[in-house]
């Protein structure tokens, strides 16, 4: 069961009806109140608390037992009796009659229900579990109530006073909503927190004068990591908030875009997988382009680090071109990701002396000077992104140059995410021990002696068997190309876009 979480606007005309007059009609009764609900009890029997807030609140009391005609004319009804039968009837007149209806402690009969509900003023946080765990909900209330001060309101009622100031000297959406993020995060709002309305007010209308009512484009390349949606840093969820427009790869968790993406940019899947490229680089840096010549801020969501083997040259090329501001966000690259949960180091003193990054393409795989650059590195850490299809010829080639058969190689899919799963073997026995496997994508291949340490690693949170689930935790490839699958939300551009303009 699933709600659609709304703000519900009241008013005089149409009061909030409560049919019960005990406990849970009280309490009702006060989160109806805290809201400047108009209400009205409709109960026989009227319990000594409801009769004391009825009499603090001056709100209406029908003293009687329920009938039909009750419902007529209110904005939503409340079953709040002891009664089960009564909270039935109740919960089926008002659906004959099309009236919102909510039976207290029965959600299968509720048509809404009420939130745990944080407020500063007109700042209204609600928590809903579904009516599944209202303790839960309640949990979750006081962790934010611990968070976000009482006197917050502060800010609220500042930025109420300035709406109609911003609006003036912004016109444009883009712009405004950049500043105000930027107002948010300094210390005009740090001072409008501590009640300095004054000096707050100074400090925005000098800001103001300097601020430009145009239109900003930027690039931002951001690294979202490996797979797994904690990987990405805090300075590239902070600024994925920014983007007009998101164009995201097949291995960007949707968590992720959803959590942190507003909900009026256009977001856009341009993913790739291995002989099925949904877009090729080409149309992604018309894509880029178009939307970069149209004043937009643009947010590339990439897999790992987008300075690996990420196409960052072509995209930052454009950007140049077209003297737009640009932003390299780091990410978690696969490599230190995939062997961080694997239970490995990468290097090690006096085990390996250093970290090849490499990829291997079947167009590469026989052309002697590639080889030849390997050799010597015996005691190194070599990781090959993208070359799973040529596992077997890279175990070959290398014994080829002078590794040893009993080189321990390590074959990583869908690393860091539920799906984690390892492949050991040595670069003799891998083909004969998966030589029938088609591993999915994407996975890595390290090979050096510092794969060792996986066999004693320990996890208690993967180790799925993929043959046995159909479930994929990367987003599906949609069919259409620039429809927004969700839409999000731009703010502030950085320091760096100040800088170049």
């Amino acid at each position: 069961m699933t709600y659609m979480p709304l703000f519900f606007k009241t008013n005089s005309s149409r009061p909030a009806l409560i049919i019960g007059g005990g406990e849970i009609a009280c309490a009702k009764a006060k989160a109806l109140i805290s809201c400047d609900t108009n209400i009205v009890v409709a109960s026989k029997k009227i319990s000594e608390p409801l009769r004391k807030l009825q009499i603090e609140h001056g709100f209406k009391i029908i003293p009687r037992d329920y009938k039909d005609s009750l419902i007529e004319g209110n904005a939503f009804v409340i079953a709040a009796t002891n009664n089960d039968f009564v909270n039935r009837q109740v919960a089926k007149h008002c659906r004959a009659v099309n009236i919102p209806v909510n039976v207290v402690d029965n959600p299968k009969l509720c048509d809404f229900i009420f939130p745990a509900l944080v407020r500063r003023g007109p700042l209204q946080i609600a928590i809903s579990s579904g009516g599944i765990s209202p303790v839960l909900a309640r949990i979750i209330k006081q962790t934010i109530e611990r968070i976000i001060p009482p006197y917050y309101e502060r800010i609220i009622d500042f930025l109420r006073t300035k709406k109609e100031l911003l609006r003036d000297h912004l016109n444009h959406i883009q712009p405004r909503r950049l500043f105000v993020e930027t107002l948010l995060n300094g210390p005009i709002a740090e001072e409008a927190l501590e009640g300095n309305t004054n000096h707050a007010s100074e400090l925005l209308e000098k800001a103001l004068a300097t601020t430009n009512d145009c239109k900003q484009a930027g690039l931002y390349l951001i690294g979202t990591g490996p797979g797994h949606p904690e990987l990405i840093t805090l300075k590239g969820m902070r600024l994925i908030s920014q983007a007009d427009v998101v164009l995201y790869d097949r291995l960007i968790p949707p968590d992720l875009i959803e959590q942190y993406a507003r909900k009026d940019a256009s977001v856009i899947a341009v993913g790739k997988t291995r002989n099925h490229h949904h877009k090729k680089q080409e149309d992604i840096g018309c894509m880029i382009e178009r939307y970069l010549k149209q004043d937009k801020i643009v947010v590339r969501l990439k897999g790992g680090d987008p300075g690996i083997f990420g196409h960052c040259a072509e995209e930052i090329n454009i950007a140049k071109h077209l003297d737009v501001p640009y932003h390299i966000v780091p990410g978690v690259s696969a490599v230190t990701g995939c062997a961080a949960y694997s239970g490995f180091p990468l290097t090690e003193r006096g085990g390996s002396n250093s970290l090849h990054i490499l990829t291997l393409y079947s167009k590469e795989i026989e052309q002697e000077f590639i080889w030849n650059k390997l050799r010597g590195t015996q005691k190194d850490t070599l990781a090959f992104y993208m070359s799973t299809p040529n596992t077997s010829i890279l175990c070959k080639k290398l014994i080829g140059i002078g590794f040893q058969p009993d080189t321990p190689i390590l074959l990583i899919e869908q690393g860091t995410t539920p799906f984690h799963r390892e492949y050991p073997a040595t670069l003799s026995t891998f083909t004969l021990k998966y030589h029938a496997r088609r591993f999915k994508s994407p996975s890595l291949v390290i090979v050096g002696n510092v794969t060792r340490f996986s066999m004693a690693h320990q996890r208690t949170n993967n180790q799925v068997d993929l043959e046995e689930t159909k479930a994929s935790y990367f987003a599906p490839l949609p069919q259409s190309s620039e429809k927004p699958i969700f839409a999000n939300h731009p703010t502030a551009f950085t320091d760096r876009v100040q800088r170049e303009k």
